[in-house]
């Protein structure tokens, strides 16, 4: 089959916006009208939430965390004069805004598709501009290798949307599963439902026996308690499937850990309550857990 090149009428549409939209929050007063232990309380809930800034990268596209990576080194690298920074790499003032502007979109959405409607947005910034940024240091350039390919427009449509895999869009929800189909999808996600596990912090994985794997976020690989009594079933297909605990570790034991001393600085037995049923179900990976918050 041959795919051919987007038009410019469809590329159009996925270009990054110009200007993106941008609203600052006053924060500084508000927060120091709080009393120290109402302070402490914002300050672990904002770090527990700032833990979690990575795994949701990893879930939007593959080259989202690289590329986050890649604008703040950037940034580092010109402590902030971004105008010197641009001439020195040969960059317009046009070039340099169109930049900027992608890279507010791509940490606006914490990811380069949009939070809403699934959409890849693409640099409105040439690409050889691009390529003059990642020279400007081996750090830059290391990581600019990594998405080089993936940051534009693909000759593929359904590429430029979050979906299926096996429908041609992109999803880092299914690791290492290239050949995992939709109706193999909604075989798991039926079963998981009928043993009333929820999908919300789960990922799927297809062997390469063909059994399926669903990887739980925890911050521990072997939880004290399970949301269900078994953790390894066979399906109606003849296949296997197992529960598997401990994906995004770090970041979960990150923010269950927050989570734990923001409880400390509650300001009463409700909001204490509810945060340690938070730090159960990011530590533990239960669902449940995070259903019982919500009654406090």
């Amino acid at each position: 089959m041959v795919i051919e090149a987007m038009d410019d009428a469809t590329r159009q549409q996925y270009l990054a916006d110009d200007p993106p939209t941008i609203v600052p929050l006053a924060i500084k007063p508000h927060f120091e009208a709080l009393d120290d232990e109402q302070k402490l309380y914002a300050h672990y809930i904002s770090r527990a939430a700032f833990a979690g800034t990575r795994i949701n990268l990893r879930q939007v596209s593959p080259e989202s965390e690289a590329i986050f990576d890649f604008i703040l080194t950037l940034h580092k690298q010109c402590q902030g004069d971004w105008q010197a920074f641009g001439t020195k790499a040969g960059l317009s003032k046009e070039d340099l805004k169109h930049f900027l502007s992608y890279a507010a979109q791509l940490i606006g959405n914490t990811g380069n598709y949009k939070s809403f409607g699934d959409s890849k947005f693409i640099p409105r910034l040439p690409p050889d501009k691009f390529a003059a940024l990642a020279g400007t240091s081996p750090e830059a350039q290391k990581l600019y290798e990594t998405f080089k390919d993936e940051i534009y427009e693909s000759m593929s449509t359904p590429h430029m949307h979050l979906g299926y895999p096996d429908q041609g869009h992109v999803s880092t929800y299914y690791p290492d599963s290239p050949s995992i189909t939709h109706d193999e999808i909604e075989l798991v996600s039926s079963f998981l439902k009928e043993q009333s596990l929820m999908p919300e912090n789960t990922r799927l994985r297809k062997t390469s026996k063909g059994d399926y794997e669903v990887l739980i976020a925890a911050a521990v690989a072997q939880p004290a308690h399970h949301d269900t009594e078994k953790t390894e079933w066979t399906l109606k297909n003849g296949k296997k499937l197992n529960l598997v605990y401990g994906d995004y570790q770090p970041q979960m034991a990150e923010i269950a850990r927050n989570i734990t001393e923001a409880q400390k600085h509650a300001l009463n037995d409700e909001e204490a309550k509810m945060h340690a049923e938070y730090a159960k179900s990011f530590h533990d990976g239960s669902m449940f857990a995070h259903k019982e918050s919500q009654r406090h």
